[in-house]
């Protein structure tokens, strides 16, 4: 809420004007007057004062890098409206707002356990050298550029790279009927699978936001998945993340572009630069948390667990201790008629599979 509207706010004219906000409140969707501009009224175009000005627009979005209709003003009473349809069911409306709010859902030992079982199965065989082209990123072991496994990349943080396209398992599992339901809720299409990262152990990775180095044709305009494949343990890296931080104001690489890949494209951003700019966009993270009052979760999860969360989540891992495994698989969507910026160079059709595409910017098809 500005400054004009919280010094002036008529709350008597307020409730007088717009009696579903009174009926609202009675409901638990708000705690007062105030509280029910914040969340509803704004969007809705209820004026704070009997002379407040009127925006052109108040459900218009105000994302400069785009997003979805879950990021609009209104994305709340959307939500309701779909439910009232009968579109969504009462579940589908609740993981909905959690996803307006927070910025993620967790979906529940979502997972057949046929398709755990066998991505599981898939995965160890990557961490065991069973696919020749399967490549993987692990400093530890190389720290320029990808590498195929060998033995001393498994004590290691590392990922095997698009392990989907080598092992059907994977791409089962990542375009499940309970994940392709909910993003396509999000996306308004059918979802587009552009990367997998298969984990055998956590990353340990700092804070961070994908739209960074996960770049798309609209910068916002994607989703990722965190599917457990096993029972994640106190010491195996568990995911983290800050609620709410999907609505931190953007972070400009170069001062203007939402990716390292634009600015590089772009803005002549070199290696140097993008090492520098991303240690910076990573300490900020925190900082900004906390002036917001928000608080970072661990996720310690269950087999068959699927964590969805926004482009702009910050979230990372936690500290690896002892040999505790966290084995994983991190897929990174988009709607179908975007692209992933690597199609711009790397040229290749997405194939269908199940009811969503997948493709990839590092193997040909």
């Amino acid at each position: 809420m500005d400054a004009q509207a919280t010094e002036q706010f008529d709350d008597a004219f307020y409730l007088r004007a717009y009696q579903m906000a009174a009926d609202e409140i009675r409901q638990g969707l708000a705690a007062s007057a105030r509280d029910h501009y914040r969340i509803y009224g704004r969007a809705r175009g209820y004026l704070p004062y009997a002379k407040a000005p009127r925006p052109d627009d108040a459900a218009a979005a105000e994302l400069r890098f785009g997003g979805f209709w879950t990021d609009a003003p209104d994305a709340l009473d959307r939500i309701q409206g779909r439910l009232d349809m009968h579109a969504i069911t009462h579940v589908e409306a609740e993981w909905l707002r959690q996803w307006v709010r927070d910025g993620y859902v967790i979906l529940p030992e979502a997972i057949p356990d046929i398709l755990l079982t066998r991505a599981a199965r898939a995965l160890d065989g990557a961490y065991r050298g069973e696919f020749p082209d399967l490549r993987f990123e692990c400093h530890a072991v190389e720290q320029n550029g990808l590498i195929p496994w060998r033995p001393e990349i498994n004590p290691h943080a590392s990922k095997a790279i698009d392990i989907h396209v080598h092992a059907i398992a994977i791409r089962d599992l990542m375009l499940s009927a309970p994940i392709v339901r909910f993003l396509a809720l999000v996306f308004e299409a059918m979802p587009l699978a552009s990367q997998t990262l298969g984990f055998l152990r956590g990353s340990s990775q700092p804070a961070h936001q994908d739209s960074a180095y996960v770049a798309y044709s609209i910068p916002r305009r994607f989703a990722a998945t965190w599917i457990a494949l096993e029972d994640v343990s106190a010491d195996a890296g568990e995911l983290f993340y800050y609620p709410g931080s999907h609505r931190f104001d953007d972070y400009l690489y170069q001062g203007e572009y939402k990716s390292v890949a634009e600015a590089t494209r772009l803005g002549g951003l070199t290696p140097d630069q993008a090492r520098e700019q991303i240690s910076g966009h990573e300490r900020v993270l925190p900082a900004k948390a906390e002036q917001r009052g928000l608080f970072k979760e661990i996720f310690r999860a269950k087999r068959g667990d699927v964590l969805v969360w926004n482009s702009d989540l910050a979230h990372g891992g936690m500290p690896i201790s002892g040999e505790a495994t966290r084995k994983s698989i991190v897929t990174h969507y988009c709607p179908r008629f975007n692209v992933p910026l690597f199609a711009e160079y790397f040229h290749q059709k997405p194939r269908p599979h199940g009811e969503g595409y997948y493709t990839s910017g590092a193997y040909k098809l």
